[in-house]
């Protein structure tokens, strides 16, 4: 049998996953097999075992969060995340050797955020400090960009982000003398990975033989 399927594997903090996802990833596909994901927690590692019912010499691509990280000839892999991290898995599986699994990687849904700043004019200035707030708590440093004269805008990723969570970011400039500077204040900013599903009725109209779709509020 040959042909290519994908799976999505939702990650988050529970020991033991089960997620039975069919996807089809093009008309080639003799017939339709299900896609079975299971993933075990060990610590920080998570091991995903993928099942596509392909024969014969099948090559699994695995993503995460859109990424592709690895192509294997075994149906499993291990994937080591924080134990509050939120990832998604994406697995395709193929019998073509020479299928693109960068090039085809699938949508993911942004869990990082890129921070954007301009350099401080003050002149004693050597280095950055990068902080982030979560849903209103205490500000976190998370992490340092060294100060260059002839930088001008500078950025800086941020950790994986949390579904739903609102965010706040701030830089600092830090002096010789290790002084803050005047700080940069970013935008409040709420992550939506996986938003809700429309919600609206739906009325046929036998006379014009028109439907209306109407969003409920």
């Amino acid at each position: 049998m040959a042909g290519e399927y994908a799976a999505t594997y939702p990650v988050k903090s529970n020991p033991v996953y089960r997620a039975p996802v069919i996807q089809p990833l093009v008309q080639r596909v003799i017939y339709i097999q299900p896609v079975q994901l299971t993933a075990v927690r060990f610590g920080n590692i998570t091991q995903v075992t993928a099942s596509s019912g392909l024969t014969g010499t099948v090559y699994y691509h695995w993503y995460v969060d859109g990424e592709h990280v690895a192509r294997t000839t075994a149906p499993r892999y291990s994937f080591f995340f924080d134990t509050a991290e939120q990832r998604r898995i994406d697995v395709k599986a193929t019998n073509n050797a020479d299928y693109d699994g960068v090039l085809n990687a699938p949508l993911g849904y942004p869990v990082y955020r890129t921070i954007y700043w301009i350099r401080s004019v003050d002149t004693d200035v050597i280095r950055y400090k990068i902080q982030m707030q979560k849903d209103s708590g205490d500000w976190n440093t998370i992490g340092y960009a060294p100060h260059k004269d002839e930088t001008w805008e500078y950025e800086f990723k941020s950790p994986a982000l949390t579904d739903l969570s609102t965010y706040n970011f701030r830089v600092y400039p830090i002096d010789k003398a290790k002084n803050d500077g005047t700080v940069i204040t970013l935008g409040a900013e709420k992550v939506v990975r996986t938003p809700d599903a429309p919600n609206f009725t739906l009325a046929y109209d036998a006379d014009t033989d028109k439907m209306t779709f109407t969003e409920v509020s």
